[in-house]
This record gives structure tokens, sequence and C-alpha cells, in this order.
């Protein structure tokens, strides 16, 4: 492979890892405002079928959130920003 093949290989990895962030948060951001909409709901059918208190089922449904926030970062945003330092720093030049 020479250099240019490698950026070009790069600059496509970083593209596609910027492009799932993006997709993702805007999924975080579209289920937040559901869990906002239809919490009453939730509440019900958590309280129905897994006799959750209101209490236990915001505690989980926090706690679920926070976990995806965080793995997006992790698994979309740094690999894009790795990526991102590989094509300024190491072989593109």
């Amino acid at each position: 492979m020479n250099k240019d093949e490698k950026a070009e290989k790069l600059h496509g990895l970083q593209i596609f890892f910027v492009k799932s962030f993006f997709i993702s948060y805007i999924l975080i951001i579209f289920s937040s405002l559901l869990c906002i909409l239809l919490n009453d709901f939730q509440m019900h059918i958590a309280e129905k079928f897994f006799q959750l208190d209101s209490e236990d089922f915001n505690f989980i449904l926090f706690l679920s959130f926070a976990l995806w926030k965080i793995l997006v970062v992790q698994f979309t945003l740094v690999p894009a920003l790795v990526v991102w330092c590989m094509r300024k720093c190491c072989c593109c030049k």
C-alpha cells in the first residue's frame, strides 16, 4: 500500500465513524424525547410487567441512557478522533 491508498482508506474510516457518531447521537436524542413524552405509559408498563416502582424505573432509565451515551462515545467518537490523528500525524504526510 502506498501513502495515497492509506490516506484514502483512513479518510473513509473517519467518515464512517463520524457518520456513525451523528446517527447514534440523533437516536439517543430521539429516544430521550420519546421517554419524556411517554414517561407515564412506560412507567405503567414497567409496573405491570416487572413490578417496578417509579424510583426504580427512573434509575434504570437514566442508567441505560448514561451507558448508551458512554458506548456511543467510546465506539464511534474515539475511533474517529484516533483516525483523524493518524491521518494528521502518522502516515499521510
